[in-house]
């Protein structure tokens, strides 16, 4: 396979997406491979839902794209999207963890997770000591998204769940980061990762600085020309570049770290 003067030594990919055309897919796995990407954490993309309140039947089809997925390409660990207002919630999210060998769970934009309705699927993940993945966004802009979670809904479902793993979804994807990154400061249990298209000076290093390095996490959110050239760019000792790399994720798994 052709080099591309980049190699990540091994790195995981804490948040991406998949795709209906599989094509789009089996590219994403070229170029990771090139990259030095050992793991890909992987949910379907919610914009190639039929809305982001999806339908029982729609929840159980994607996660089982994921997983066939994950049979054919060694990287792909699964991630279940999970809709916490459907009545099988708690159902798909066990199956999906404890029959097909999904690591975490996907919360995006069907309720915040403020709301207590969420509550039983985070329980299910502090069982299986799996990590939760929560779309998550702070605006600066007068922009309008419903049951979108923002920070500080991520810091009281942490306070309830002093336990689950919570991972705070690309702070570099389109929100104030500085904001984001002091809201969970004094909560060990939310890790942070860098994915998304945002692009500013110094967001990583201002992550490690107030989490420490061992909870920032690599990730792309499918955006992985800017994924790679912040982490790249970002101003940190070799120790800690691995961590965000791929130590951080490796112990949040429990994957022999």
């Amino acid at each position: 396979m052709a080099s591309i003067g980049v190699d990540l030594g091994g790195a995981v990919d804490a948040h991406t997406h998949c795709y209906p055309d599989m094509s789009i897919n089996e590219e994403m796995i070229k170029l990771s491979r090139m990259l030095g990407i050992e793991q890909l954490w992987v949910s379907y993309h919610p914009y190639s839902m039929s809305s982001f309140r999806p339908p029982p039947e729609e929840v159980w089809r994607v996660n089982e794209f994921v997983y066939n997925l994950s049979r054919r390409f060694r990287e792909v660990r699964g991630f279940v999207h999970v809709n916490p207002l459907n009545e099988d919630a708690v159902k798909v999210t066990r199956h999906f963890i404890e029959e097909r060998g999904f690591i975490g769970v996907k919360l995006y934009r069907a309720v915040r997770v403020n709301r207590r309705v969420v509550d039983p699927v985070i329980e299910v993940a502090v069982e299986n000591d799996v990590p939760v993945l929560i779309h998550t966004a702070h605006r600066l802009y007068p922009n309008p998204r419903p049951n979108e979670s923002e920070p500080d809904d991520i810091r009281s479902l942490a306070l309830r769940f002093p336990r689950a793993k919570i991972i705070m979804a690309h702070i570099t994807g389109g929100g104030d980061w500085e904001y984001a990154v002091g809201r969970v400061r004094d909560l060990p249990n939310v890790y942070v990762d860098v994915g998304g298209s945002v692009a500013d000076y110094g967001s990583v290093e201002e992550a490690v600085k107030v989490l420490g390095a061992g909870r920032v996490l690599f990730a792309t959110d499918t955006l992985i020309a800017a994924a790679v050239a912040r982490i790249l760019d970002a101003e940190l000792n070799d120790e800690d570049r691995v961590k965000v790399l791929r130590l951080n994720a490796l112990r949040l798994i429990g994957d022999g770290q």
